[in-house]
C-alpha cells in the first residue's frame, strides 16, 4: 500500500502546542490569513492512466502528474489551464471563435459550423463558413417567445443556468429543436421602484396558481431554414415539456410531456419529418408528483441499444434500464435509496457508477453495479462524503472525501475498490493549535418514529455544564432540497466563529420531506406545505432544549425565500417553539407564487383550497408572540414583496410588533452594498435579542458597521 502526498506547506505552522489552545487575533479573526487545512487540489485533466491535480494558492498555484499504474508522480513545471467545458460562443476553445452577435444565448453547433441564438424572441443561426446569418422564426413578440424561455420555464423547469435559452442541437448539427411559448393568456404581475422622479416600473408575464400557464409547442427546423416542424401535441389542454432530448443517432427528439397537474408523465418520440408521436414510457402518481426540473431523467448508452431512466416510482429515485422503443428490460439501481449522479455508464464492462446516500443518509458515496442490476459494490469507504473524479477510461476514480471532524483528503483508487495512493491530507497543525468551533453530526428520530432527521451543530466555545445559551436554526426547508449533509466545514474565523465565542447554538435540520428519505418522505409535504417541516423542525429544537442546554427563550430561526415561508411560518404557527427570527423574500400565502413550482405540491387552489388555507402564514398572525424581522426586494421578481406586503398589513391589523427591512432597486437576493447592510442588519438583531448586548467594537471593524 503506498502513500504519495506531494503538498508543499503553504503555511507558517509553529512545530509544538501548548496545552492552551491559542486564540485569533482580531485581524487574524477577519482576515482568513491563519488556515487549519491547505488550499484544497482539484482534478485538472485526466489522460490515460495518468492524472493531473492544481493545488496552492491563487497566487503560487502549481501542478503535480501521477501515473496510477505506475504509482508515481512527478511535479510540473508548468500550470495547465484549467478545462473550458462551455458549449457557448463564448468558450475559450481553439476552434470556436469568438463571434460579437446581437443576440441571447448564442451556442455553437456540435460541429461548430453554427451558432445559433435568439434576438427580440426570434431563433437565428449564423453559419461561420461565410458569416451568413439566417433568421429561423418570424413570429416573435412580447408575447411569443421563439427559442427564448417563458419565465416560469426558466425558473421552474429548464434552470436558472439556461438563462433563458429554450433551443437544443441535435447531436449530428443538421437540426435545431426549440420551444415556442405563448404568453399571451398569462397574468401580467407589475412590479414598482422608487427611484427617480417618476418612479420605476417594469410588468412580467407571471402565473399565480389557478391562472392560465404558457402554452408551448416544440418545433424543429433546420439551421439554414425552411419549414419548421412542429410536434403534433394537443394543444386543447393545459401541460408542460420539460427537458428534450435528442436521440444519440440524431434521428428523433425525445418529448417530456407532463399534465399540469405534474403527477402524469409521458415521454413521446416526435419523427423529426413529420411531428407524429409514439409513446415510450408513460407514469403516473395520483397522489403526489413527478419533478419535471432540470434533472437529467434520461441516458442513453453509447451503443445506441437503450437508455437508463431515472424515476421515483418505488418511492425513491432509482435507475431503470430500457431499450430504445421503451421496454424495460431490468431495474439497475433500485433500493431505499436515491441516486444522485451518475458519473459514468461503461457498456463494455457491463456497469453504471452511481453516487447516492445509502449507507449514511447524509454521506454521499460512489457505487458500481452491473447494467443487469447485480452485483453492487461500494467504491469509497467510511462515514464520510465522497466528491469523485472517474478517470474517462474507466479504470481509476479520485475521492476527496471528508466529514464533520476530519478535513478534506484526496485519494486515488481503481474503479474495483482498490487503494491506489493518498495524494493529500489537507490538515495541518492550526487545528490543533487554536481554540475554534466544534462541529458535530446528529440524526434524531422524528416524533412518530418513521424517519432519521440529520442535524449539523456548531457548539458553542468552552460551554458551562448547566448553562442554557440561545439556539439559532439555518433553514431553507421546502420538498426535495437536502442542506445537511456529513462533511468538513472549520468555521474558522468570520461570523459564526464570533456566534460561536459568544454562546450561541448553531444547527442546520432537514425534515421528512427534504430528501435524504427519498420521494416516500417528501410525499408528506403533497398538499400539504408547512406543516411537516415544521412538525419535524419543533422536534428537533424540543430535543435540543431538554437535551444539549438550547434556552427556550431564546430560539431563532431564520430563512431567504422558502426558508423565509418557513421562518414567517415558525414565528407564527410555531410560535410556542420560536421566538425571534429573521426572514427574507417570503412566501406568506402560495396563491401568490409561480404556479409551476406551486401547483407541483399543492395541486391547484380549486382541487385543494384548504391546503392553501393551512400552508399559509397570513391565518396564523394573531399567534405571533416572538421577534419577527421582515426582508425584501422591491424588485423581487420571483417571489414578490406583494407576500411581504399582505403580512405586514395582517400584522398591522392584529397589533403586532415587528421590524421591517425594504430594499430598493433590488431583486431575489441582494448585491453590492444592499447586501452588507442586510447582513449587518441581521447581526445587529442578533445581538439586541439573543446576546442582549450592542454589537462588538471588532465586530463593527470588520463588518463596518
Amino acid at each position: 500500500m503506498r502513500t504519495l502526498i506531494f503538498i508543499i506547506s503553504l503555511l507558517s505552522l509553529c512545530s509544538s502546542a501548548s496545552a492552551q489552545k491559542r486564540q485569533l487575533t482580531e485581524q487574524q479573526m477577519w482576515d482568513n490569513s491563519i488556515r487549519l487545512t491547505d488550499y484544497l487540489f482539484q482534478v485538472n485533466k485526466w489522460d490515460g492512466d495518468q492524472v493531473i491535480f492544481v493545488g496552492g494558492p491563487p497566487t503560487d498555484r502549481f501542478a503535480v502528474q501521477i501515473n496510477a499504474k505506475k504509482g508515481t508522480s512527478i511535479r510540473l513545471n508548468e500550470v495547465p489551464a484549467m478545462p473550458s467545458f462551455g458549449g457557448t460562443a463564448s468558450s475559450t476553445s481553439s476552434r470556436r471563435p469568438m463571434m460579437n452577435i446581437n443576440g441571447d444565448n448564442p451556442t455553437y453547433s456540435p460541429d461548430s459550423a453554427y451558432i445559433a441564438f435568439t434576438r427580440k424572441n426570434d431563433l437565428y443561426t449564423l453559419r461561420l463558413a461565410d458569416n451568413k446569418e439566417t433568421r429561423l422564426t418570424f413570429d416573435g413578440s412580447d408575447l411569443i417567445l421563439n427559442g427564448y424561455a417563458s419565465w416560469v420555464y426558466m425558473e421552474e423547469i429548464l434552470g436558472r443556468s439556461s438563462a433563458y435559452r429554450a433551443f437544443w442541437w441535435s447531436p449530428n448539427s443538421k437540426h435545431l429543436a426549440f420551444f415556442r411559448a405563448d404568453d399571451s393568456e398569462v397574468p401580467l404581475f407589475t412590479i414598482t421602484d422608487a427611484p427617480g422622479q417618476g418612479g420605476y416600473v417594469e410588468t412580467l408575464h407571471y402565473p399565480k396558481p389557478g391562472n392560465p400557464i404558457p402554452k408551448v409547442k416544440t418545433g424543429i427546423v433546420s439551421p439554414d431554414g425552411g419549414t419548421v416542424v412542429w410536434a403534433k401535441t394537443d394543444d386543447t389542454q393545459e401541460f408542460y415539456f420539460a427537458l428534450p432530448y435528442w436521440r444519440p443517432d440524431s434521428k428523433a427528439l425525445w418529448l417530456q410531456w407532463c399534465n399540469r397537474e405534474q403527477n402524469h408523465l409521458k415521454i413521446l418520440e416526435t419523427n423529426i419529418a413529420t411531428g407524429e408521436l409514439i409513446l415510450l414510457y408513460e407514469e403516473a402518481v395520483p397522489e403526489s408528483w413527478i419533478d419535471i426540473d432540470s434533472e437529467p431523467r434520461i441516458r442513453f448508452l453509447e451503443s445506441g441499444k437503450g437508455f437508463l431512466l431515472t424515476s421515483d416510482k418505488s418511492g425513491w429515485r432509482n435507475l431503470y434500464l430500457h431499450d430504445m422503443e421503451g421496454k424495460l428490460i431490468n431495474p439497475v439501481a433500485e433500493g431505499k435509496f436515491s441516486v444522485l449522479n451518475v458519473p459514468r455508464i461503461d457498456e463494455k464492462e457491463k456497469v453504471v457508477f452511481f453516487t447516492c446516500y445509502k449507507d449514511n443518509i447524509a454521506c454521499e458515496d460512489l457505487y458500481r453495479v452491473g447494467l443487469d442490476g447485480k452485483k453492487y459494490q461500494r467504491l469509497t469507504f467510511g462515514e464520510y462524503s465522497h466528491r469523485v473524479s472517474i478517470s474517462p477510461n474507466g479504470k481509476y476514480f479520485v475521492t476527496t472525501y471528508s466529514n464533520t471532524t476530519t478535513p478534506p483528503k484526496v485519494s486515488l483508487y481503481t474503479t474495483q475498490g482498490k487503494f491506489v495512493c493518498e495524494v493529500q491530507d489537507t490538515k495541518t497543525d492550526n487545528l490543533e493549535l487554536y481554540e475554534r468551533p466544534i462541529a458535530e453530526f446528529i440524526t434524531l428520530k422524528s416524533e412518530d418514529g418513521k424517519f432519521d432527521l440529520p442535524m449539523r451543530v456548531i457548539w458553542p466555545i468552552n460551554m458551562e455544564p448547566g448553562k442554557k445559551y440561545p439556539l439559532a436554526v439555518n433553514i431553507y426547508g421546502g420538498p426535495r432540497s437536502i442542506g445537511v449533509r456529513v462533511g468538513w466545514s472549520d468555521f474558522f474565523g468570520g461570523i459564526t466563529h464570533q456566534y460561536a465565542k459568544e454562546g450561541l447554538i448553531q444547527v442546520w435540520i432537514d425534515h421528512r420531506g427534504a430528501g435524504h428519505s427519498g420521494k416516500a418522505g417528501s410525499n408528506y409535504m403533497y398538499k400539504n406545505l408547512g406543516y411537516w417541516e415544521m412538525k419535524d423542525y419543533s422536534h428537533c429544537v424540543k430535543w435540543l432544549i431538554q437535551n444539549k442546554q438550547a434556552d427556550p427563550s431564546k430560539v431563532f430561526i431564520t430563512g431567504f425565500s422558502y426558508g423565509g415561508y418557513i421562518t414567517s411560518y415558525a414565528l407564527t404557527y410555531g410560535a410556542d417553539t420560536f421566538t425571534h427570527g429573521i426572514a427574507g423574500g417570503s412566501v406568506t400565502d402560495w396563491l401568490l407564487y409561480d404556479a409551476t413550482y406551486t401547483e407541483r405540491f399543492m395541486n391547484t387552489p380549486q382541487n385543494n383550497p384548504e391546503g392553501y388555507k393551512r400552508s399559509a402564514v397570513l391565518p396564523y398572525v394573531k399567534q405571533l408572540k416572538g421577534k419577527l424581522l421582515l426582508t425584501h426586494g422591491l424588485r423581487d421578481e420571483n417571489v414578490h414583496i406583494q407576500n411581504t406586503w399582505q403580512l405586514v398589513n395582517q400584522l398591522q391589523e392584529q397589533n403586532k410588533e415587528f421590524e421591517l427591512m425594504v430594499y430598493p432597486e433590488s431583486r431575489h437576493g441582494f448585491r453590492g452594498n444592499k447586501s452588507i447592510h442586510s447582513r449587518n442588519n441581521d447581526i445587529r438583531f442578533i445581538y439586541k435579542y439573543l446576546f442582549e448586548k450592542p454589537v462588538p467594537n471588532e465586530v463593527v471593524r470588520a463588518f463596518s458597521l
